[in-house]
């Protein structure tokens, strides 16, 4: 067992009627902000991040036929977004009162998770740059689209971390 779940063990205990239960700390959005609209800003920003990087392979680019440098960070990339959706789905459950270490792996984890898939993006655009540039050939419409796909899922991962960065927490 992992060291964290194995410290984590130590805030579930019997409760009043003898069951399992977690006995932990509990956060809740601080400020009265607005559990729905933070959700719904950050599975909006998810969804154009994700729609923006299986549209990057749907443009089809001369670099995704067998470049490693672009394929590579590229399918990286998708393992990275399936990732931020992991956690995105985790918090989504969670419900008003959110266990506190719940909290920590997800919202969190997501602005570290965000960074590693836009940083994978942008190796993957400057893959397709350098390709371009070193096969001689004019770019086409094609690698032009996976660029600007690759430009707006930075774009709205970067727009994930911030909403996480910014959301207050208090004891609940």
């Amino acid at each position: 067992m992992r060291k964290k779940a194995r410290e984590r063990l130590k805030d579930f205990g019997p409760d009043d009627n003898g069951k399992m239960a977690y006995l932990g700390d509990h956060v809740r959005l601080a400020d009265g902000h607005d559990r729905r609209r933070l959700l719904r800003t950050l599975w909006a920003a998810c969804g154009v991040a994700a729609a923006a990087a299986v549209g990057a392979s749907l443009a089809n680019p001369a670099g995704l036929s067998g470049c490693p440098y672009v394929v590579m960070p590229y399918m990286l990339q998708f393992v990275a977004l399936v990732w931020v959706l992991w956690g995105m789905g985790r918090l989504s459950v969670a419900g008003e009162r959110v266990r506190a270490y719940v909290r920590d792996e997800t919202v969190g984890a997501l602005p570290l998770r965000c960074v590693v898939a836009a940083a994978l993006g942008l190796v993957a655009a400057a893959g397709e740059v350098v390709f371009i540039a070193t096969s001689g050939a004019v770019p086409v419409a094609a690698d032009l689209a996976f660029l600007a796909c690759e430009v707006v899922a930075v774009a709205a991962l970067v727009a994930v971390r911030r909403a996480c960065l910014d959301t207050a927490w208090e004891s609940a």
